[in-house]
């Protein structure tokens, strides 16, 4: 049983990271949360082992892919902020609009 117990907790996973690859496609990643085991698990067939190698490669993957994604963004917002003379700091600025015009 642990092996069939073992195959279907990866293909979820597998499944869980297709849709996380996907929205991070789209644009519309969002918090992972955390993989949770099943109780029932027990150790890991040696036979399952190249599977979840990949599995772990495909996520170490989409996360550098991500953080990568994260510094362009804060670099993008940072290089905005000097553009417009910002220095980094929120603050308030007043603009008025003339209805006469």
């Amino acid at each position: 049983m642990s092996r069939a117990a073992w195959e279907q907790a990866l293909t979820r996973m597998e499944d869980e990271l297709d849709a996380h690859e996907e929205s991070v496609r789209l644009g519309d990643a969002g918090v992972v949360p955390a993989w949770e085991p099943p109780t029932d698990l027990g150790a890991l067939p040696p036979e399952l082992g190249d599977r979840v190698t990949h599995l772990i490669n495909r996520i170490e993957l989409l996360s550098t892919f991500v953080q990568y994604a994260m510094r362009s963004a804060e670099n993008d917002l940072a290089h905005l902020d000097r553009r417009h003379g910002r220095s980094g700091t929120a603050s308030a600025v007043a603009l008025y609009l003339d209805s006469s015009v």
